[in-house]
């Protein structure tokens, strides 16, 4: 077997194993919340516990894909992607600068998010909608950056 095609069953087997962690962690979530909404309100240690090991083993699955495909990609593509996250992730950062700034102001004490985080407003869920906002716009920062590195050199 080739060894392209080796790094291409790799890439392949990996972002399968990751899609069957992600799905197996969804239907544990989706589990606990249609056998009893009260519960999902109050999660049982060991239920925690099970749903942060198959977080950390998708993040370490990504990570380890990730690695090997930065390793055998050429040269100006691994630039093309350092280069994007480096303006574009840091861009998308300062987007969100603002909000931040204002949000320990005396002024905005009295404002309200609204409840689009499973209809929650307690602050674990404004914490977790402030970095899907933040990870949101890095992430977009990083998709326009890398665009524009490419067109550049077309």
């Amino acid at each position: 077997m080739s060894p392209r095609l080796k790094s291409v069953m790799f890439y392949l087997g990996g972002m399968l194993v990751l899609g069957f962690v992600a799905g197996l962690a969804g239907g544990w979530v989706g589990h606990i919340e249609a056998s009893d909404p009260a519960l999902a309100a109050r999660i049982a240690p060991f239920e925690l516990v099970g749903i942060a090991v198959l977080g950390v083993a998708g993040m370490v699955v990504a990570l380890v894909v990730s690695v090997r495909w930065m390793r055998v990609i050429d040269e100006a593509a691994r630039e093309a992607h350092k280069s994007a996250w480096f303006w574009g992730g840091s861009v998308g950062l300062l987007a969100a600068m603002p909000i931040l700034m204002m949000a320990v102001l005396p002024q905005t004490a009295d404002w309200r998010l609204p409840d689009w985080f499973f209809g929650r407003t307690d602050p674990m869920a404004y914490a977790a909608m402030g970095a899907w906002a933040l990870i949101s716009l890095m992430l977009l920062g990083y998709g326009v950056a890398w665009a524009v590195w490419w067109l550049q050199r077309r």
